[in-house]
């Protein structure tokens, strides 16, 4: 058997809120290859920018990145292939930014997991989270590229301490800041029954950690999502809010060039009533 995955990404402009600033990405590519090669694609978005620019740019960024990953003209490997799609969704922001002035201080976070054969691969910019569940226990694979996540690193701040402190929303690294952007990447093996979750900031800063562990240890995808995006929204949540959770049904142990893949998803975007 391939590798199996079980997905929900659902987002949530939230009670405070006109519009939404987050996006999210489901994406696997009608090629039977490139689906070998490559797997299947998540991707979350936070945006920034005045009027509806943080809109334009994380939806921009999130379609961009998607479609260069799978394009033709891409590097047939994995890790290469986030690389070049991480400068692609930049590029067509500073593109934006350049014939647009209502766009001009638009900027986005992102957080994309790739997952192909035993490995899961993670291109990440801004402080849009990435976790993953094994067995009860919850790991964050991204680190955040905010100055209060910078105070942490020099051990002058707690880490519990981040949530309230004034520097979490000032972010050090997003795409759309520079023209050439400074992501992390990540690879990480998977195994059966793993889970992982892509969010904005808009829903860790209102769900512990130990929270976020107990509802993906009791829960498939898509309750698991709904569940914690109502959490946040019950808490008066003053931001956007997304999830995306995905369920490593099995696993391919060749490499991602051999397996094969079965994917079920629920995407979904829901807004202010």
């Amino acid at each position: 058997m391939g590798l199996e995955l079980e997905a929900c990404g659902l987002t949530d402009a939230g009670p405070h809120r006109e519009t939404n600033e987050d996006s999210i990405g489901c994406f696997a590519p009608p090629d039977a290859l490139a689906l070998q090669r490559k797997g299947y694609l998540y991707v979350v978005a936070d945006g920034l920018g005045g009027h509806a620019a943080g809109e334009v740019a994380s939806s921009t960024a999130v379609a961009r990145f998607g479609e260069e990953y799978y394009s033709r003209s891409n590097h047939t490997r994995i890790e290469p292939a986030l690389r070049q799609a991480v400068q692609a969704a930049n590029l067509r922001i500073h593109e934006l930014t350049h014939r647009n002035p209502e766009y001009r201080s638009m900027e986005t976070t992102l957080s994309a997991i790739a997952l192909a054969g035993a490995q899961a691969y993670v291109a990440h910019i801004g402080d849009t989270r990435v976790y993953h569940w094994r067995d009860g226990r919850l790991n964050q694979l991204t680190s955040d590229h905010s100055e209060a996540a910078e105070l942490v690193r020099m051990r002058i701040l707690k880490p519990e301490k981040v949530k309230d402190h004034p520097g979490r929303s000032s972010l050090t690294r997003t795409l759309g800041s520079r023209l050439i952007p400074r992501p992390d990447y990540v690879r990480h093996p998977i195994q059966a029954d793993d889970q992982f979750l892509l969010c904005s900031d808009g829903l860790w800063s209102e769900i512990e950690d130990e929270e976020l562990c107990e509802v993906l240890s009791g829960n498939a995808p898509e309750a698991a999502a709904r569940t914690l995006i109502d959490m946040a929204l019950e808490r008066d949540c003053q931001d956007n809010v997304s999830a995306q959770v995905i369920r490593v049904v099995s696993v391919d142990a060749a490499s991602p060039e051999r397996s094969n893949g079965w994917l079920s998803s629920i995407f979904r975007q829901r807004g202010v009533d």
